[in-house]
C-alpha cells in the first residue's frame, strides 16, 4: 500500500516566505538609502564642477574688457551668457523662442549671475534650493583655488514672518545672532525700519558650526559666492 502520510517536501512554509520578504525589504531600504546618498554626493560634485567652469568661462570671456559689465540675469545678460556659452547647456532652461528662461543648478534650484560693486570688477553667483547636506559641504569648501573671496547668505523677510532687526553696529541682533555668527551684515532694505532683505558676508570658507546653523535654518533662502 502507498503511504498516504508522505508529505511534499518541495514547498516553503509561510514563515519562511515572510522571512525572505523581510530580508528583501531590509536590502531594498539599504539600497535606496545608499542610492540617495550617492546621488547627493554626485550632485555636490557636479555643482562644484559647474561653479568652477562658469567662473572660469566668465573670467576668460571678459578678460580683455577689464571688468564684467554686461553680466546679469537681465534679458541682455542672458543673451550674452547663451551666445558666449558661459554656462553649460545642461543647466539652461529655455523659452520657446530659444532665450534663457532660467539657469538651474544640479539640485533643481536656480542660479543667478550678477555684478557687485560700482567698479563692475566682481561678480556674484547665487544658488537656491540647495538641500542641507549639500549646503553645508559647499559652504565649508575651501574655494580659494576658484578665487571665491566671500560668501553671502541671503535672508528674505518680504512676507514679514521672520523677526529681523539690525543692531546699531551693523550686525544682526535678536534671534539672528546665533544663525549668523562670524558673519557681518552687509546691507538691508526695508520700509519704516523693518528689513525686507538682509545679506551677511563671510569669509571664503565658513566655520562648520555656522554652515550647519545656516543650512538648517528656515531663514535659508540660498547663498552667493563672490568672485574677482
Amino acid at each position: 500500500m502507498k503511504n498516504l502520510n508522505v508529505k511534499n517536501q518541495n514547498g516553503r512554509s509561510m514563515i519562511e516566505m515572510l522571512g525572505v520578504l523581510a530580508i528583501i525589504g531590509v536590502l531594498s531600504v539599504g539600497g535606496i538609502a545608499g542610492y540617495s546618498k550617492a546621488m547627493t554626493k554626485y550632485r555636490i560634485n557636479k555643482t562644484i564642477e559647474q561653479i568652477t567652469l562658469i567662473a572660469g568661462n566668465i573670467r576668460a570671456f571678459f578678460a580683455n574688457q577689464g571688468n564684467y559689465a554686461g553680466l546679469s540675469s537681465s534679458d541682455t545678460g542672458k543673451a550674452i551668457i547663451k551666445k558666449a556659452k558661459l554656462v553649460p547647456d545642461e543647466m539652461l532652461e529655455l523659452n520657446t523662442d530659444g532665450t534663457i528662461k532660467q539657469i538651474n543648478n544640479a539640485f533643481g534650484g536656480r542660479v543667478s549671475l550678477s555684478l557687485i560693486g560700482g567698479n563692475k570688477q566682481d561678480f556674484e553667483m547665487y544658488l537656491t534650493n540647495v538641500p542641507q547636506e549639500a549646503c553645508i559641504e559647499l559652504l565649508t569648501k575651501d574655494w580659494i583655488t576658484s578665487s571665491v573671496y566671500a560668501i553671502f547668505m541671503a535672508v528674505d523677510n518680504s512676507h514679514g514672518d521672520i523677526p529681523l532687526s539690525i543692531g546699531g553696529s551693523g550686525s544682526a541682533s535678536d534671534n539672528l545672532n546665533l544663525s549668523y555668527n562670524n558673519c557681518e551684515s552687509s546691507s538691508y532694505s526695508g520700509k519704516n525700519g523693518i528689513p525686507v532683505s538682509v545679506k551677511f558676508v563671510c569669509s571664503s570658507t565658513l566655520p562648520l558650526d555656522t554652515a550647519i546653523t545656516w543650512c538648517s535654518s528656515s531663514d535659508n533662502n540660498g547663498f552667493s559666492l563672490l568672485f574677482h
